[in-house]
């Protein structure tokens, strides 16, 4: 019983760290980013490149700072060459997200493609002992520093954000863009760059999250992230969109229910409770777990 609530913080810590760069894009934005899941894929990819070119040895943390740069870098250019021209050239808001939406999905292919013709092999491991960390044994329960690490910077992660949000002069600045783009680049706030910004730390939180997950595994796959954005649909849904706090209490909600579904029902169960959960939100309390604030879209 202890081993299966330990394994699913650890997957609800997954689950946040992929979905909170997610929700802040779409909450703020309104940009539904599906190459979320492959940028997260490449920030680990990329280290992997780099290890094995290089033969250098560097700690995790720098390891996952790289790997955040490489998402940051990836989601910043495009919103610059992609999602940024395409939402001005749109004639209306709904052609802007048709729009964003489809080249999100050819954008998510591109790095994808990258790591099936650089890779070594289907399915690849971080280089050395790189992944390698302490295992601590407390009674029946056993959890590993790089777990712990994962739960611990999820939920700081969330906490900063749900605060930058709600108390900084940006953070205002982006409620101000949630609520009406045009009003607030009138009112003198600097959209486009505002709008770089929160694309450049969604890419990070998804880059930076992509390696501790390959590194709890030991794997990277070319389409690791694929997956993971059913689970980010449903965190987002079941917490509401655009609330960093709901993220929060959706990720760990659908991790508890996965993984209890798993341990006393079947594995074949997984997915069919994140399809039941994202319907009964969706019918029950559309607005989500945690009430929205007036600022966030409807």
């Amino acid at each position: 019983m202890l081993d299966q609530l330990v394994n699913a913080v650890v997957l609800g810590g997954i689950y946040l760290l992929f979905s909170s760069g997610l929700t802040l894009s779409w909450g703020v934005l309104d940009v539904l980013n599906l190459a979320h899941g492959s940028i997260f894929m490449f920030g680990a990819f990329s280290v992997y490149l780099l290890l094995r070119d290089s033969g250098t040895a560097l700690g995790l943390p720098v390891l996952v700072v790289l790997a955040a740069a490489v998402g940051a870098v990836l989601s910043t250019l495009l919103q610059l060459l992609v999602f940024g021209p395409l939402r001005r050239r749109a004639a209306s808001r709904g052609q802007a997200e048709l729009g964003v939406l489809i080249a999100s999905i050819g954008a998510g292919l591109l790095p994808v493609a990258v790591a099936l013709n650089l890779a070594d092999a289907e399915v690849v491991n971080l280089p050395g002992d790189t992944a390698a960390t302490a295992v601590h044994q407390w009674g029946p329960i056993r959890i590993s520093t790089l777990q712990i690490a994962i739960v611990v910077l999820a939920v700081v992660l969330a906490g900063v954000l749900a605060w930058w949000i709600a108390r900084t002069r940006s953070g205002r600045a982006l409620r101000t863009i949630a609520v009406d783009p045009a009003t607030a680049d009138l009112l003198g706030i600097p959209v486009a760059r505002l709008s770089v910004l929160t694309m450049a730390i969604s890419g990070a939180l998804a880059g930076g999250g992509g390696l501790l997950l390959a590194a709890n595994a030991n794997a990277i796959e070319p389409h690791m992230g694929d997956g993971l954005l059913l689970k980010a649909f449903a965190v987002i849904v079941l917490g509401g969109v655009g609330s960093i706090v709901g993220a929060a209490v959706g990720a760990f909600v659908l991790a508890f229910a996965e993984t209890f579904a798993v341990a006393y029902v079947s594995g074949e169960a997984r997915d069919v409770i994140a399809f039941a959960l994202i319907l009964a939100v969706l019918v029950l309390r559309p607005q989500g777990l945690v009430p929205r604030a007036a600022w966030q879209r409807a």
